[in-house]
């Protein structure tokens, strides 16, 4: 079976309160907010435009993370997604169908975040703030031998601009842009995953590609400038990560995939395939904290 994850992974390292400013923050005119009990992930196009939003079968932890983030930086995304800590346990396995349009003059991708976190506030009751917490990471070097990238030739990728991204789907025959700063991986045969993230920077690389494949954050510290094409192709070992969490939350009901030591791992297929390397270390880096949610009412 064929899965692709794309990887626009949707951070400043902030400590103050994020809170709202009632009088200026621009909201969603219309929203609807439904519980779906029987939704399948990956099933239905997810779309952010300034002016409206479809996310399907969602968990409010991964809202909450698209909102805070700071990934939504403009017309373009941030190269780091945030962990989200704390809450009730249904923040992780309550899943929710998100539509929201607003007929306003919002014509800036900068107003999707606190929109967003305006339609939480409302309806889940959401409060958060940030902090910095020396985490355990994993840094992102040059390996012995130098690098084995691919630097991204100008025109082979579409400059990503949240302006004018949104839920429509390609028109028949065509396929989704090469967006910079983006890709997807492929399962092959059940176990090799084979990825594609074209014209990436090494803090994009390391900041939302790689973590979904490792068991901790990870972080640039390769010193290498400009923009790279990466193939890389790997096994994926479950057992480095023990059980199965759910941002930073044991699932103890959740069985561990099976592990299948054919082909490289991504530590090796790094080294080997792209000169990186990637060494366990210590590092600050900014945390969004739950402080309060409700489940939300009826629409």
């Amino acid at each position: 079976m064929t899965r692709w994850t794309v990887v626009f992974s949707l951070f400043a390292l902030l400590t103050a309160p994020t809170s709202r400013a009632q009088s200026t923050s621009p909201e969603f005119d219309v929203a609807s907010v439904k519980l779906n009990p029987n939704c399948q992930i990956g099933v239905g196009r997810a779309g952010i435009s300034p002016r409206n939003l479809a996310l399907p079968c969602v968990t409010l932890r991964g809202l909450i993370r698209l909102a805070y983030s700071d990934v939504l930086l403009g017309a373009s995304l941030g190269s780091r997604l945030m962990q989200v800590v704390g809450g009730p346990n249904w923040l992780d396995t309550d899943r929710y169908d998100v539509l929201a349009k607003s007929e306003g003059n919002a014509s800036d991708a900068q107003s999707a975040a606190p929109m967003l976190q305006a339609l939480l506030e409302e309806r889940f009751k959401v409060k958060v703030h940030k902090e910095a917490r020396d985490s355990s990471v994993y840094t992102l070097t040059v390996a012995q031998g130098g690098p084995k990238l691919q630097p991204s030739k100008e025109g082979s990728c579409t400059p990503l601009n949240l302006n004018n991204l949104g839920p429509t789907p390609p028109k028949p025959g065509e396929s989704m842009p090469r967006y910079c700063g983006a890709g997807g991986q492929q399962t092959r045969s059940g176990s090799l995953f084979v990825a594609d993230w074209y014209g990436v920077t090494m803090s994009e690389l390391a900041g939302r590609m790689l973590p979904g494949n490792v068991d901790l954050p990870v972080v640039d510290k390769t010193g290498l400038a400009g923009r790279f094409d990466v193939h890389i192709e790997f096994a994926p070992d479950y057992s480095r990560s023990g059980p199965v969490t759910l941002n930073g939350v044991v699932m103890p009901d959740v069985p561990a995939p099976s592990v299948d030591p054919t082909g490289p791992s991504i530590f090796s297929a790094l080294e080997k395939q792209l000169g990186l390397k990637l060494s366990p270390g210590k590092a600050p880096l900014g945390v969004i904290i739950v402080d309060h949610a409700e489940k939300p009412s009826a629409n």
